[in-house]
């Protein structure tokens, strides 16, 4: 062999013998990186099972020995998110979170973490962003809905959530968490019918939860459906004991009002008095059963009482100014007619506002 022959054998051999080298590298890198994200899932899996069952430090120590390799293994990292936020430790646990998501951007659980980091934080609209991500990459999970709902809500964005809940169910129409938190949210657009529709889908779907039926009640009274919300609220009333009820009785109480039943009301209300006979609120709904009894006198007394303890209650205003006009003292009623219309909140304001047009109205029986 010449040596220009030998010289491009030896060269080529040296090359050959650089791939080879890199090759082999590689995989033996490649090697290493298979092993290490396969002890982190093993370690994953392990700190997983320890964390749900509460065994913190068990889980710390398995999720700080996965750490050690730097595994590009984004659940691990959102196990560490989760741990350091339940230490009390948020800027800790943000960061794993980020790098869950740098390992992988399509990890809807890295979002869904570092939304419930910021809301813990009170940064409502990041949270909600990073909710809105994590059901935009996985849509089936309903947990990422629900949050993205609720963020929503808490940025006064309410149709929006409306919509998201909608086409979550769309998609999935047998979880009774979204049809229970799709008629929260019409209850709040003021869409009570559509909500008591809603509500019965996700009772049927989860008969065990016994929070749906009070949902059902006060969403078939602010439909004006008396009748049936009284039956449920009198059928949820049998179920309960102690103050927890107290808000049954007050609801059924207005109920059998609307219905023209005063009697049962006065019963319900009297019994609520029994335990809370300061309440400016039961004095003033022992006076409304006392006006529709024919009963003036009692009815202003009480209304003055609850006036003396709170001079602008709207309420106390308004029936006290309906009093004197029913007293042909119409000119006493404008100014308690106009202090009701000074709060904003007042629901009866068309009420008020066509008592006190009539009480100025010249030539009223004075």
């Amino acid at each position: 062999m010449n040596r220009k022959l030998l010289a491009l054998a030896v060269a080529v051999s040296v090359v050959l013998a650089a791939g080879c080298e890199d090759n082999m590298q590689r995989k033996r890198q490649e090697a290493r990186s298979r092993w290490a994200e396969s002890r982190a899932e093993m370690l994953t899996r392990l700190a997983t099972g320890c964390f749900k069952r509460g065994e913190m430090g068990r889980a710390r120590d398995s999720v700080d020995e996965a750490l050690t390799g730097a595994p590009k293994y984004a659940p691990l990292y959102v196990l560490a998110a989760r741990l350091a936020f339940e230490r009390g430790e948020p800027d800790e646990a943000a960061a794993y979170a980020r790098s869950a998501k740098a390992i992988d951007p399509q990890s809807a659980e890295a979002e869904y973490v570092l939304g419930t980091i910021e809301q813990a934080l009170g940064h409502l609209e990041p949270a909600r962003d990073a909710f809105s991500e994590a059901a935009r990459v996985d849509p089936t999970g309903e947990a990422y809905v629900l949050a993205e709902a609720e963020l929503l809500v808490a940025c006064n964005q309410v149709t929006v959530a409306a919509e998201r809940l909608q086409a979550a169910i769309s998609r999935a129409p047998g979880r009774a968490a979204s049809h229970v938190a799709y008629g929260d949210v019409l209850c709040m657009l003021d869409r009570y019918e559509e909500a008591v529709g809603s509500y019965r889908i996700g009772q049927r779907l989860d008969p065990k939860r016994e929070d749906i039926a009070e949902r059902i009640a006060v969403a078939l009274f602010h439909s004006g459906a008396y009748a049936e919300a009284e039956q449920t609220l009198a059928d949820l009333a049998e179920s309960k004991t102690g103050t927890g009820s107290e808000w049954l009785r007050g609801m059924r109480a207005e109920c059998l009002l609307a219905l023209g039943r005063v009697a049962e009301a006065r019963d319900q209300y009297a019994a609520l008095m029994r335990d809370r006979s300061d309440s400016i609120e039961l004095l003033i709904a022992m006076a409304k059963c006392d006006i529709l009894e024919d009963r003036p006198g009692p009815a202003r007394a009480r209304i003055e009482v609850a006036l003396a303890r709170q001079p602008a209650h709207a309420e106390a205003n308004a029936l006290l100014g309906y009093l004197l006009i029913e007293g042909h003292r119409p000119g006493e009623a404008v100014s308690h007619l106009r202090l009701a219309l000074e709060d904003p909140a007042f629901p009866y304001r068309k009420t008020v506002e066509l008592l006190l047009s009539r009480a100025s109205a010249p030539g009223e029986v004075q």
